[in-house]
């Protein structure tokens, strides 16, 4: 079990200067990546992000690479374009013979003008392959991060469920208890109203009582899912999604006992079964 909130920072000194890597992850329904890094590394960013998508299956993750270079070292070179300058000059000569001057061009007026002076980037083959292997490295170390955070979660879940587990046994000693009192409550209105009904009708009447505040089959259901909850407990994959869908359905019977209730220690139990199934709820939002 991972969660999906996380942190890692690495980094890495090559020749050239420093690499620097930090991915941040947060909850989200799918994957969603997000890399700002330097632009040598724009060629490298798909590979970069399939990285990612290799380890990962959700949560928004935002990764920023930084690049330090050493003193003395630039990603750039430039190069004067020797064919360009001639036209330049050629077209200046040109002028100064048709309009009979001796004007000349200024160096810096042949420096501005447009591609005369050619940026072109330098070999940055070796950083991407450090900044590649740093990737990897920073991966690495938020997965282990999210595996922590995720123990913790999980033993959290543990503890949780068991609670689930005692408040349901608590209901079900409530059921025959609660059925006994429906049944003395009806004889009861009878006598005060001082009516003698046929055992058969009344025997009918009682059951049709009990069969609307029954909630045996919703303390059923639940067993089910939570039998189902701790399955998933196990499983060495994401889970997540399968963890919600049960809350929703844990939270389906515990608004039906609670609707069906017919003593006030089912519904307090229901509500006791409610804020459990909301604690867990939380802690599965940020689950991979």
């Amino acid at each position: 079990m991972q969660s999906m909130t996380a942190f890692a920072a690495e980094s890495v000194e090559t020749e050239l200067g420093r690499l620097t890597c930090e991915i941040k992850s947060v909850n989200q329904r799918f994957l969603d990546i997000t890399i700002r890094c330097p632009d040598f590394l724009r060629a490298a960013e798909h590979g970069l992000r399939k990285a990612i998508e290799k380890t990962l299956a959700r949560g928004k993750v935002l990764v920023f690479i930084n690049f330090y270079p050493s003193d003395q070292v630039t990603l750039t070179e430039l190069k004067v374009n020797h064919a360009l300058l001639a036209q330049l000059q050629t077209c200046v000569s040109d002028i100064n013979k048709t309009l009979g001057t001796t004007e000349s061009l200024h160096l810096q007026n042949y420096m501005r003008w447009p591609d005369v002076i050619i940026q072109e980037p330098a070999d940055t083959s070796k950083l991407q392959s450090a900044a590649a292997a740093l990737i990897d490295q920073t991966i690495a170390s938020l997965i282990d991060s999210r595996k922590r955070e995720g123990a913790a979660m999980r033993s959290v879940l543990a503890d949780k469920l068991t609670q689930l587990v005692e408040i349901t046994q608590s209901i079900r000693t409530f059921v025959p208890e609660i059925n006994q009192q429906l049944a003395d409550k009806m004889k009861t209105r009878l006598a005060e109203l001082d009516i003698e009904a046929q055992p058969e009708r009344f025997e009918q009447e009682l059951a049709l009582q009990l069969q609307k505040v029954d909630i045996v089959e919703e303390l059923d259901r639940l067993d089910a899912h939570v039998a189902e909850f701790e399955r998933i407990l196990t499983l060495d994959e994401p889970s997540g999604r399968r963890m919600d869908f049960l809350m929703q359905e844990l939270n389906r019977e515990a608004n039906t006992i609670g609707s069906k209730s017919a003593a006030m220690t089912t519904s307090n139990a229901s509500i006791d079964l409610k804020v459990v199934i909301e604690q867990m709820r939380e802690q599965i939002q940020n689950i991979e």
